[in-house]
């Protein structure tokens, strides 16, 4: 597998590029059910397999696409026979998803085909192999982005899909969770006992189902959640590492150092010098 990952900055908030990489699939590999943070755009190259969201199943192939929408479970596997190759970009940003919207794709039909897949696969493969941590690059990237959603064709949809019909508890109750999380994310005393609490569920309960959709404990999102929001707090404000802490949730800014290396891979303080100087 080969994937770059970028960081977050200030220059780029309507619609910026955060990830892109490649895999070629072995039979049956899937991923999930896992949810995201941010959008992914999955481009068959070869192969085929299918894509299960909240609602229902797509089976796709060479020359089509499928859209992950942040906060929503999703999982998707390769064929056993013919397994799947695709690329993937990643991005976010306040008028992502207005823009999907704009071409016909949404969180009830994400998927479709890309327009003149013969003529477009080289430049889409282009695109996959660019250098993101050089400036020019990154810029190119931004606007390779628009173009890469203007490919998108939501009305070539395979027909072949497959509605579930009984809604999952486990996904409305996990999404209800991860809401209370981003509500209260800033608040010291804010404990994982008090989600179960204000949706009326067995703790035991809830934080099994929620390992189950996420792949994580409600623990480890309330901290993973705490330090991506100390992040864009450290990259685009000039807070200290004190007042930093504080607005995500942690009394002792020592107790935030520890848990934000461990994360990261250096401290606050190191983080904010690197940002500063891109």
């Amino acid at each position: 597998m080969d994937e770059d990952f970028f960081q977050k900055s200030e220059l780029y908030q309507d619609l910026y590029y955060v990830t892109k990489g490649r895999e070629k699939c072995a039979p049956n590999h899937s991923y999930g059910p896992n949810i995201r943070e941010y959008y992914l755009i999955h481009i068959i190259l070869e192969g085929k397999g299918y894509c299960e969201t909240e609602t229902s199943k797509f089976n796709l192939s060479k020359g089509q696409f499928f859209v992950i929408f942040p906060d929503e479970q999703t999982f998707y596997q390769a064929d056993e026979e013919n397994p799947w190759e695709y690329i993937w970009f990643g991005f976010d940003g306040r008028v992502a998803e207005a823009i999907l919207s704009s071409m016909g794709i949404n969180r009830q039909t994400p998927i479709g085909s890309i327009k003149n897949f013969n003529e477009s696969k080289e430049l889409v493969e282009n695109m996959v192999g660019m250098q993101p941590f050089e400036h020019e690059n990154r810029i190119q990237l931004q606007g390779m982005l628009y173009w890469l959603i203007s490919l998108l064709d939501s009305k070539t949809r395979d027909n072949n899909i497959k509605p579930i019909e009984k809604i999952n508890r486990r996904i409305v109750y996990t999404h209800d969770a991860i809401d209370l999380i981003k509500q209260n994310y800033q608040n010291v005393d804010f404990l994982i006992g008090d989600i179960s609490e204000q949706l009326s569920l067995n703790e035991s309960y809830l934080t099994s189902i929620f390992r189950q959709v996420t792949g994580r404990t409600l623990h480890e999102y309330l901290i993973d959640y705490r330090i991506q929001k100390s992040r864009e707090y450290l990259e685009t404000t000039d807070f200290n590492v004190r007042e930093v802490a504080e607005k995500v949730g942690y009394k002792n800014p020592l107790s935030f150092t520890r848990v934000f290396k461990r994360k990261i891979g250096m401290t606050p303080t190191e983080y904010k010098k690197t940002t500063k100087k891109r």
